[in-house]
């Protein structure tokens, strides 16, 4: 509850301070909530909440698992970061920037009961920012104009800990919690600190299982990734 509430008064604060945002909700990747009218800068505040909801979530549950990052300081020689100079960027509402070529080479797998493909993408974009806090939070996920899907690395002092979101504007209510349990997750990043204007490269894989009403979804997801670190 206390989360809640520190939750909604930052809330009420980029509000009040003329951001134009209305008060919608999101929680991650089980319990889709409303996010409303589509405004500029979508993507900045689509990733705070999901942040500031993810870590809420985690701190209530006791879900948090945090795992220690690997550092490589060449990999953005890696030949899928020269793949991807070939490729146009894949934007989420509201974004626009034809020179931008694209972020995330990342494949994002939903298994539901274990032999039920719901999904497999590779279209998503990477969008880092600092939330007010010394924890970097990495966006890998697409946002439309009514909700978007995708995963959250959020990273630390060297460790680091991913869990998948989705939002609709559909809103329900009764539904329960999701409970999510990191199976595996491995990180590697180009270097340790990032400060604002910084470009990141890193390579992500992970395997969470979310379970909601006795019913378990597999999240998977490996590939590469790369962003330059954004002021909120």
């Amino acid at each position: 509850m206390l989360g809640f509430c520190l939750l909604a008064c930052t809330f009420i604060s980029l509000i009040s301070s003329g951001s134009g945002w209305t008060s919608n909700e999101f929680k991650p990747y089980g319990k889709p909530r409303s996010l409303g009218a589509i405004k500029p800068n979508f993507m900045k505040f689509f990733t705070f909440l999901i942040f500031s909801s993810t870590v809420v979530s985690c701190t209530n549950s006791g879900a948090l698992k945090w795992g220690k990052v690997s550092y490589d300081k060449n990999i953005s020689a890696s030949p899928i970061y020269t793949q991807l100079e070939t490729q146009n960027e894949i934007f989420s509402a509201n974004e626009a920037d034809t020179s931008m070529k694209k972020t995330s080479d990342v494949t994002y797998v939903i298994v539901i009961d274990k032999n039920n493909l719901l999904h497999s993408s590779k279209n998503y974009n990477c969008r880092a920012y600092y939330f007010r806090s010394d924890t970097l939070s990495i966006n890998i996920g697409i946002g439309g104009g009514f909700g978007g899907n995708g995963f959250i690395i959020n990273y630390k002092d060297g460790s680091f800990f991913t869990e998948p979101y989705f939002s609709t504007d559909v809103m329900y209510p009764t539904e329960p919690e999701p409970v999510f349990k990191i199976i595996k997750q491995t990180l590697t990043l180009n270097k340790s600190q990032y400060k604002i204007g910084d470009s990141l490269y890193g390579k992500i894989y992970f395997h969470v299982i979310e379970t909601k009403e006795r019913v378990n979804t597999e999240h998977f997801g490996s590939g590469f990734f790369r962003t330059k670190i954004r002021d909120f």
